[in-house]
């Protein structure tokens, strides 16, 4: 199993050009923490948008994460490209994206993960084109990761290894009448994980990670990229700062919170 931290988001930071949105859900929305405020498509060909991302400077990236997202089934058009021209006049390296569904097949939430050789460029484009039945119909999509990831050498130890659970914070109350009033909301997952750290340079790219996240900032953790990059690729923040121990190497100690 491979676990990957995709932690620092050159997105949030970069200036976005839609070709089509709603004016109610603009596509800077994509780059809000909360997945709820999504960019919805409207234009004159429905379900086809182009999203221009300028990062300001060619920067590295390796990997994209798309979250809260509302297609059915497989884009006809889905891909990511990277150009040194801001007119986009010729594409020179594309990445074609795989969907996954939204809710997973298990009904959590889905997540869109792919990695890829190091590429940098300043001016990106996530192209789609979505038509299920031929029928054009706009989307949504909630919130984008572009960026580079931290891949534990080790990926859990082999004692601790990963495990989880899944909290439900509704509740259900008795009114004075003797009636029942439930409120429900939305579930979520929580994973303690463990993986150890056996070199100086995996060290400082652990600690880099955190000096950067601390426990304010969301994250993508892929906790099984190999075999469930849908399923297990968690959107959400640390609860707390790790817990590190040493013998003959560093082991870290992670919870970790889906966020709703």
């Amino acid at each position: 199993m491979s676990i990957l931290f995709l932690y620092n988001n050159l997105f949030d930071s970069s200036t976005l050009v839609e070709s089509s949105q709603n004016a109610n859900f603009p596509a800077e929305n994509t780059q809000h923490p909360f997945i709820t405020k999504v960019w919805r498509t409207d234009g004159a060909t429905p379900g086809t948008a182009t999203l221009d991302i300028d990062l300001g400077s060619a920067q590295a990236v390796t990997c994209i994460a798309l979250a809260g997202y509302n297609w059915t089934s497989q884009p006809g058009t889905f891909r990511l490209q990277f150009d040194n021209d801001p007119l986009y006049g010729s594409i020179d390296h594309t990445e074609d994206l795989t969907w996954y569904a939204n809710p997973t097949v298990n009904g959590n939430k889905g997540v869109i993960i792919k990695t890829f050789a190091s590429q940098s460029y300043q001016y990106l484009r996530l192209d789609v084109v979505y038509s299920p039945g031929g029928d054009h119909t706009d989307w949504d999509l909630g919130r984008v990761f572009i960026g580079t990831y931290f891949e534990p050498q080790y990926n859990y130890n082999f004692f601790d290894g990963q495990s989880g659970d899944f909290i439900d914070p509704s509740y259900v109350d008795t009114t004075i009448g003797g009636q029942d009033h439930i409120d429900v909301i939305s579930k979520y997952r929580v994973v303690d994980f463990s993986f150890v750290i056996t070199t100086q340079a995996q060290w400082e790219l652990f600690q880099k990670m955190i000096n950067t996240v601390g426990i304010g900032t969301d994250l993508f953790i892929a906790f099984d990229y190999d075999a469930e990059p849908d399923e297990m690729t968690i959107y959400g923040r640390f609860i707390g700062l790790p817990g590190m121990k040493k013998n003959f190497i560093f082991e870290a100690d992670f919870a970790f919170k889906e966020s709703r």
